[in-house]
């Protein structure tokens, strides 16, 4: 054997086409928008043209995050049977049993516990008042609905976990409810309506963030660093301690760009969240409400 036969080709590794992929998932969403228009404006209906919409975004989800994420629309419920309004995107930890019921227009009913995040989806920025209506809702939520925060320094292991001498987040808690608004035409989009609900009802009750599909982003960074040319987001708002103001990422058109960052946003919270399961016993005591007289001795 000689040595031109000892010879191996290097073949270097090709690069992933990252954003083509998602071009693709945008395709979708746009083939979406587009009946949707026809829909609303032949069939005069709106509900069905934002159900068309609705729908195309959450197979998004379902197919990125299959199969340990439970993606659906619904109602969220606590252990003492507060329910909160529907939302058009709730995404879940599968493992955990999260549904408590099926409706029959097959939105769910879902344990607090197990809830990664909501969002609220629009077809267009159609009424100044839909960022206030849903901020309204997000202060409302977190003022009413109760669920158990997990430790910081905590590690899930098996079904109980331990402590570690370090915090493992700068958070307060490892289980953190991210909210977000999905708009895919945000043309009528106002900012001077955005800054005037924040100086309203404050970051802390803001979204973490705002997809603007065919703009950008809306996040919320740090002040200092943005002015010193950094950037530095606060994916998290209201556990800021920090000066602070929201800015548009933009991707000067590339629309896929923007649905790609905003998923990867809700996998760094997918990440970094730590979730427990429903206490079936408190939501037992609450449905059923045992008094002696419910028993027979035997």
């Amino acid at each position: 054997m000689n040595d031109q036969e000892n010879i191996v080709e290097i073949v270097p590794f090709q690069s992933l086409p990252f954003f083509e992929y998602f071009e693709h998932d945008l395709e979708k969403i746009m083939s979406a928008f587009r009946l949707s228009n026809s829909i609303r404006i032949g069939l005069k209906n709106t509900r069905a043209a934002g159900d068309e919409v609705e729908l195309a975004i959450k197979k998004f989800y379902s197919s990125k995050l299959f199969p340990r994420y439970h993606v659906c629309d619904g109602h969220i419920v606590d252990n003492s049977l507060k329910v909160s309004p529907q939302y058009d995107i709730i995404i879940t930890e599968k493992s955990k049993n999260p549904t408590l019921f099926d409706l029959s227009d097959k939105s769910e009913i879902i344990y607090y516990e197990t809830v990664y995040l909501f969002g609220e989806v629009k077809r267009s920025f159609y009424n100044k008042d839909l960022i206030k209506k849903f901020v309204a809702n997000i202060q409302r939520f977190r003022k009413e609905m109760v669920r158990d925060k997990i430790d910081p320094h905590f590690i899930e292991a098996g079904s109980g976990g331990i402590y570690t001498e370090n915090k493992l987040t700068d958070l307060p808690l490892r289980n953190p409810i991210l909210t977000f608004m999905f708009f895919v035409d945000s043309s009528k989009f106002n900012v001077s309506n955005f800054k005037e609900v924040q100086s309203a009802f404050g970051d802390e009750n803001m979204p973490n963030f705002i997809v603007l599909l065919n703009s950008g982003i809306i996040i919320n960074v740090d002040s200092e660093e943005y002015d010193n040319g950094n950037i530095k987001i606060n994916l998290y708002p209201e556990f800021n301690t920090k000066d602070s103001k929201w800015v548009l990422l933009s991707f000067e058109g590339d629309d896929h760009k923007t649905l790609s960052y905003h998923y990867m946003l809700i996998l760094e919270h997918l990440n970094s969240t730590v979730l427990s399961s429903p206490d079936l016993k408190k939501y037992t005591s609450k449905l059923f409400n045992f008094s002696l007289t419910n028993f027979i001795e035997l």
